[in-house]
């Protein structure tokens, strides 16, 4: 049985009272032998708070909800690291959820962790959310009256804090590198595209083609689902194209190793065959046997600053409706490289 005040009480031989005052700090006017008395029972019998019940009496329980999409992609574990990382230095604790990208699991994580009475909610929506199902989460945490900031993948339209990177900037960047180094057929693995950061790495993308003076062809748009296998699935639809495609650019790492593993089989070898840019810039990017040129998210920093926000909301009781925006980077590896004459 979980030791209670009571049961110190019973050991000291002290009240309730007394013990209360003593264990929250509000004892000045308690002798310190007896605050010793107590201290000792406290470690004897192993007493640990109920936070639950002091959530009750204080109405905060000093504990942030994290959900996420797909733990075991090494983008949201990044992410997860620098949450729980900036929960432990303000002194709060963390609860993950992964959904596994379901959009079901979005909801009933969100009345998980309204039930297990957290502060507010980080939240990353997962892949098969639309806008109409993504609003749908939205409206519940704002229906449960939980505070929440959106991050990464968000909706323009609500109105909440989010904490986001420039993926208009990261899709040119990288489209733009292949550009410099002559491509022009330069084919796209993108996320779900109803997903606002899929959507704006492809503006990204046309902006740099437009620049360019290049024509912008839907044909060499492939969606996927920036998993593994639509790299591989994507791969097949490119080398069935008409057109020669001699670039790729991945919408995420994830994918882009999809397409590396598959352009292999098919005897086709990066960057002499096939220029391919990632992002995310995930570790494995940097040890693969042709390193990945791929645009870096200042992901863990963007953990950190969507806890600062929550707790700021949190202790403000004010909705905050700030976009934070960092800025990527691209990271030029030895995955690209000049286009050449003689290219298959």
């Amino acid at each position: 049985m979980r030791t209670t005040i009571k049961d110190i009480a019973n050991y000291t031989g002290f009240s309730v009272t007394t013990i209360s005052l003593v264990l929250n700090g509000k004892a000045d006017k308690i002798p310190k032998s007896t605050k010793d008395v107590i201290f000792d029972a406290v470690e004897k019998l192993n007493y640990r708070p109920n936070q639950i019940a002091v959530g009750l009496v204080k109405k905060r329980t000093k504990t942030i909800g994290l959900v996420i999409s797909d733990v075991s992609n090494v983008f949201f574990s990044n992410l997860a690291k620098g949450v729980e990382d900036e929960c432990r230095r303000n002194g709060w604790n963390l609860i993950l959820c992964n959904t596994n990208d379901l959009h079901k699991r979005d909801l009933e994580y969100i009345q998980v962790l309204a039930d297990k009475g957290v502060d507010g909610i980080l939240f990353c929506m997962s892949l098969d959310s639309d806008k109409k199902r993504a609003l749908e989460s939205v409206d519940l945490m704002k229906k449960l009256k939980m505070p929440f900031v959106m991050i990464d993948r968000f909706l323009e339209e609500v109105d909440c804090c989010s904490v986001i990177v420039n993926h208009r900037s990261g899709g040119y960047a990288a489209t733009k590198h292949l550009l410099e180094l002559g491509h022009q057929n330069i084919a796209c693995v993108a996320g779900p595209l109803a997903l606002e950061d899929s959507q704006h790495r492809l503006k990204g993308y046309k902006e740099a083609l437009e620049e360019y003076g290049i024509a912008y062809d839907p044909d060499l748009i492939y969606e996927g689902n920036y998993d593994r296998e639509s790299g591989k699935e994507a791969v097949e639809y490119i080398l069935g194209l008409s057109k020669k495609v001699t670039a790729i650019f991945s919408f995420n790492d994830m994918s882009a190793y999809g397409v590396y593993n598959r352009l292999k089989k098919h005897n086709y070898y990066i960057p002499r065959d096939m220029s391919l840019v990632g992002y995310d810039d995930i570790f494995f990017s940097e040890i693969l046997d042709v390193p990945l040129t791929s645009v870096s998210q200042p992901v863990y920093d963007m953990g950190v600053e969507a806890v600062q926000q929550i707790i700021s909301e949190i202790g403000s009781g004010v909705n905050s409706r700030k976009c934070i925006t960092f800025q990527p980077k691209l990271t030029v590896r030895e995955s690209t490289q000049r286009l050449k004459e003689n290219i298959r």
